[in-house]
């Protein structure tokens, strides 16, 4: 263990056990008491942190002038790690908020910490799978202003489904992380009902001038209860699907939705229950597992899930019989 990490330990033992003895401090970091009388020193002298003995114990001394956080390298680690997750990725609504907060983090804990975390790191690592499409430039800024502000905006939005492009006066309620993708949620006069709106399908938005006051009972988090991931504001459905044995233990080992309910069958397969809004989005994850599950119900779900089967051996069939594929 590296001496920067004893130190750790040992100011971590003196902070949380004040009036810890010299043979106390020497076991906790497993060193001769003649090599902890040193690091004393070098913790009050190099690292700016005074020490204090009374009656045979030692204290970590207050320092008005500055004060230092209480952080592990492990949770400095964490902080760090989450840095690099797809929520603050480049175009996110926070980054620059959580980047000003780790520089003040930095410097604001014992420095020998942060190097320790900075090691660590090599040996972890988040996996980003995705990254924020280009963003107008100012669209971040000006989401951000107005859902602080409550202030409504004029936005231009292309949609997912038709790809037009329209003008829609929105009360901007909330900026929300889902699955991949930033979305801002608001209420929508065109629609006359609350929607979200992917960030990376504005082209613009500027504040009407106009000021809103959004609904006291709304709630971000029950606007997405019954969302699979992140497609929202749709009925709520029973999902039924049956899981084989092949892929029933990939299913059940994640708590994928909070209404989700698992029963396991005599053949080792699953019985997949869950509440969602809408089919289309639960219905492209079922796709996933592709002879392995069928949807029991709804019916809706089933007749959705067919004609898209149908649909993908028609493609390949017509692209085998255009293209050759599978021929000598």
């Amino acid at each position: 263990m590296s001496k920067s990490t004893l130190l750790i330990e040992m100011i971590n033992v003196l902070r949380e056990r004040p009036g810890v003895r010299i043979e106390e401090l020497a076991s906790a970091v497993r060193r001769s008491e003649r090599t902890v009388y040193r690091w004393l020193r070098e913790i009050s002298g190099s690292l700016g942190m005074p020490i204090c003995c009374k009656d045979g114990g030692y204290y970590l001394r207050q320092m008005p002038d500055k004060t230092l956080f209480a952080l592990t390298p492990q949770e400095l680690l964490a902080f760090r790690l989450s840095l690099t997750s797809s929520p603050f990725r480049e175009g996110s609504p926070v980054r620059e908020y959580a980047e000003s907060a780790w520089n003040k983090i930095k410097d604001a804990v014992v420095s020998e910490c942060v190097e320790v975390a900075n090691g660590m790191a090599r040996t972890r690592s988040v996996s980003v799978t995705t990254f924020q499409a280009e963003l107008p430039p100012g669209l971040v800024e000006t989401l951000d202003r107005a859902v602080d502000r409550k202030r409504r905006l004029k936005i231009i939005y292309r949609s997912q489904k038709s790809r037009r492009v329209g003008e829609y006066n929105i009360d901007p309620y909330a900026l929300v992380f889902k699955r991949h993708s930033w979305y801002l949620v608001g209420y929508c006069h065109e629609h006359q009902k609350v929607i979200h709106l992917k960030l990376a399908r504005f082209i613009g938005a500027a504040e009407t001038g106009d000021v809103f006051e959004p609904p006291a009972d709304f709630s971000v988090d029950e606007y997405f209860a019954s969302s699979w991931e992140s497609w929202a504001g749709g009925e709520p459905v029973k999902v039924c699907v049956r899981f084989d044995s092949e892929v029933a233990d990939m299913v059940s080992e994640v708590k994928r939705h909070p209404s989700q309910v698992v029963y396991p069958q005599s053949d080792g397969g699953i019985i997949f229950e869950v509440t969602v809004s809408g089919i289309e989005e639960i219905a492209s994850w079922v796709m996933g597992y592709g002879k392995h599950a069928i949807v029991l119900e709804p019916a809706s779900l089933r007749a959705y899930m067919n004609d898209h089967a149908r649909g993908m051996v028609a493609n390949y069939e017509r692209w085998s019989d255009t293209s050759g594929a599978g021929t000598d």
